[in-house]
């Protein structure tokens, strides 16, 4: 009985095998394998039961993968949410400030809190929305350095210098997608400018030259108005109020997603992203109530989204916009790795490089992601030393440039904070050594000169000298306005290694 009953289970066993291979193969199709118990994944360590993964395991899944797509939520909606935070820091800061006001900005403190902005100009900024009205933009004579984006930092047009007009003033019909036709006047020599977006961004940007007319008279000549009302502008001066132009941390990241979201129509480009925020509880027309569940994945995603967004910036993977000096193109360079103003190729939209440039800065225009010998801007940064480390606001650093950098307008190199992407905030009040920003800048006999960054300025070299904070960290950019042909030649110009020194060898 008990040799009949193991030739049984022997039998049983041997059909069980049989069976199993017949369901691994069935006429040369091949049949997966079944998943049974512990299996890794990107979401953890999950458990299955005859495939189907158990209830627990679900559920950690279900929860990894909402912080996930939260993180990718973030990295998607950057360039709309820095453009609305700094929006509404101008209404909140500036209570006067509406619609087609233009901000006037002026100082080191005005300055403080937006994104890689420069020193060696003035600058006008304005939020314009298009729904009711076209707005009337002119744009007088003389060196003005200006563009127009929608509000996903879509660079539409160049105006000034390096725009259609080449500097010799313009006027601008800026309309939006749901601006009523017969607001839209038909203006003799204008060019029209239409935003996807019901909102968009103006900035100008004044620079001074000898035997130019001044900063102030080509300002008094600009224009931004309703087109059915009267030619004029609503100039608010800066009032050496910083604004927060850099992305908020923690709920209020979505909180002002949630509230631009309200105010725009949905690209066919975005209604995927739009569905992982449907589901994270962030939708239009409905006021944004998210469940416990849906906070814990949205805590977790902006501090992953921003994670991610420092490694692009600071440890780019990206070859096509890496120099061969070692510094890297903020936002030319060799397409689909570089970051342009329409923010598309052939076969797809470019994301990687839009979320590092709008992690890092701010709005974008055709001359911008494309210069050319004399026109438009070039720019560079760096983010490490010649040792490979960090840079430091504690420590001590010299940047030996072997000339000034080819330009027709003007050059600068401009230190940043790497938390805020903005100035150096620092007792001297400056963050920029420049050809216009530094009069008294110290050259060598060779026409070389140095630049000393660190807490302490080196005895002798204050004129090149940038005070850092210890316990931040900070980054530079190198900034052309009008770039020269040897700029495009990384053979001909090569930009310094950032070398960490003691000051003392050089006083």
């Amino acid at each position: 009985m008990k040799k009949f009953k193991a030739l049984l289970v022997f039998l049983f066993s041997v059909l069980l095998i049989s069976g199993m291979q017949a369901q691994t193969n069935f006429k040369g199709l091949t049949i997966p394998e079944v998943w049974e118990g512990e299996v890794k994944t990107l979401y953890g360590t999950m458990e299955f039961d005859h495939g189907m993964p158990t209830k627990s395991s679900v559920e950690d899944l279900y929860a990894n993968l909402d912080a996930f797509r939260a993180s990718e939520l973030y990295l998607w909606s950057l360039p709309i949410v820095s453009n609305a935070q700094w929006r509404k820091e101008m209404y909140d800061k500036h209570p006067n400030f509406k619609n087609r006001s233009v901000l006037h900005i002026k100082t080191y403190n005005d300055r403080i809190g937006v994104l890689t902005i420069n020193q060696s100009s003035e600058y006008f900024a304005s939020f314009i929305n298009t729904d009711d009205d076209a707005t009337i933009i002119k744009v007088p004579a003389g060196i003005v350095v200006g563009l127009i984006t929608d509000m996903w930092q879509r660079g539409l047009t160049d105006l000034g210098l390096f725009g259609i007009n080449a500097g010799s003033g313009g006027t601008f019909i800026l309309y939006g997608p749901r601006t009523p036709k017969d607001k839209i006047p038909d203006i003799k020599g204008a060019q029209r400018i239409k935003s996807e977006t019901s909102n968009a961004f103006l900035l100008m940007r004044f620079i001074q030259f000898e035997n130019q007319p001044t900063v102030e008279e080509v300002q008094s000549k600009v224009h931004v108005y309703a087109a059915s009302e009267n030619p004029s502008i609503d100039l608010v001066p800066g009032d050496d109020k910083p604004l927060q132009n850099f992305a908020p941390r923690g709920m209020a990241y979505w909180e002002l997603l949630h509230e631009i979201l309200q105010e725009e129509d949905v690209d066919d480009r975005d209604r995927f992203f739009m569905y992982w925020a449907h589901t994270l509880g962030i939708e239009r027309g409905k006021p944004f109530n998210p469940s416990e569940s849906q906070k814990l994945a949205l805590s977790k995603g902006v501090v992953s989204g921003e994670a991610v967004g420092k490694a692009f910036v600071f440890t780019e993977r990206l070859e096509g916009v890496l120099r061969k000096d070692g510094w890297r193109y903020i936002i030319s360079g060799k397409l689909p790795d570089a970051f342009e103003n329409t923010q598309r190729v052939r076969d797809f939209d470019m994301l990687d490089p839009r979320s590092r440039f709008t992690y890092e800065a701010c709005t974008s225009s055709p001359r911008m992601g494309n210069p050319e010998v004399g026109k438009g801007q070039a720019y560079a940064g760096k983010f490490e030393d010649n040792n490979g480390k960090r840079l430091k606001g504690g420590e001590s650093y010299i940047l030996k440039f072997n000339q000034e950098p080819p330009v027709k307008i003007f050059w600068s190199i401009v230190f940043y904070d790497v938390e805020t992407r903005s100035l150096i905030l620092n007792d001297s009040k400056n963050a920029t050594i420049g050809s216009r920003a530094t009069p008294d800048l110290k050259m060598n006999d060779d026409g070389s000169f140095w630049v000393f960054v660190g807490p302490e300025p080196p005895k002798g070299w204050e004129s090149n000298w940038i005070e850092t904070v210890p316990g931040r960290g900070w980054f530079p950019y190198v900034r052309l306005y009008g770039p020269g042909e040897e700029w495009f030649d990384e053979d001909a110009f090569t930009l310094p290694e950032i070398e960490n020194v003691n000051f003392a060898d050089y006083e």
